[in-house]
């Protein structure tokens, strides 16, 4: 059996794994499902609670986006592995921990609080490959999705006000280090630390170029079209954009 990727389609860590094996030049096959029966799928792949779970062909199990890009660079040249030799892969890893741990969930808190009142309206791109019996559950039971949803992560006015909070903070860190004129979060060399920003920025972004369809701003509700706007016009915006541009491979097309 081949490489498998178990993943939730429009999730950015997913999208964090999938542009690392990209990247890599690795042949896997997708295997999205739905929110909430995504545990399941994990769990039968030898995971967690969690995606994305990657499958190797060798049936190694990884179960942390983390632990993805650490495989997928023993599939590259030195020079293209995120995470150099040195001081330089030891900060890679270190800004990329700490983007997954805040970066990653405030941004997708802040995204569902957005979405979730009109769960239906994003079928088109939560569905996206997903097997046809779990889209059949999605529309007929979206308020129970929904709910569940919103109790698992802990989503509500309060928490997502502070997570956009948190998120402006990240996107203006990320523009301090860019002002000295580096190419680069670390310098002048892509780092896991730029493909963990750019995939992570994703639920605020929206990016054309991303994975896995997204909706464009004009889909979404007003406050997150106004706050991907602003995101994107953001310095730190520009330079997400600049890296799904430059940097990421094996693109899907835009729904039609």
């Amino acid at each position: 059996m081949g490489a498998r990727l178990i993943t939730i389609p429009i999730s950015h860590f997913c999208e964090k794994a999938r542009w690392a094996l990209d990247r890599a030049g690795v042949d896997y096959v997708e295997r999205p499902h739905l929110q909430l029966i995504h545990i399941f799928a994990a769990r039968l792949a030898g995971g967690g609670r969690t995606v994305p779970v990657f499958v190797t062909s060798d049936r190694e199990v990884l179960a942390e986006s983390a632990a993805i890009l650490r495989w997928a660079d023993t599939q590259v040249a030195p020079e293209r592995r995120l995470y150099p030799e040195g001081d330089l892969g030891v900060e890679a890893a270190a800004l990329e921990a700490r983007l997954d741990q805040g970066f990653g969930p405030d941004g997708r808190l802040w995204m569902y609080h957005q979405t979730l009142p009109v769960v239906q309206e994003m079928g088109p791109w939560a569905l996206a490959g997903i097997p046809s019996w779990e889209a059949f559950m999605f529309r007929h039971g979206g308020p129970f999705i929904s709910i569940a949803i919103r109790r698992y992560l802990g989503i509500d006015a309060a928490t997502a006000r502070v997570a956009l909070e948190r998120v402006n903070g990240v996107f203006d860190d990320m523009a301090a280090r860019l002002s000295d004129g580096r190419r680069f979060l670390l310098g002048d060399r892509f780092t896991a630390a730029d493909l963990t920003f750019a995939a992570l920025a994703a639920p605020m972004l929206l990016p054309a170029r991303y994975g896995s369809p997204l909706p464009p701003p004009e889909a979404v509700p007003e406050t997150l079209s106004r706050e991907t706007r602003r995101l994107r016009a953001h310095p730190a915006g520009l330079f997400a954009d600049r890296l799904y541009a430059e940097e990421r491979v094996r693109l899907v097309p835009a729904l039609a």
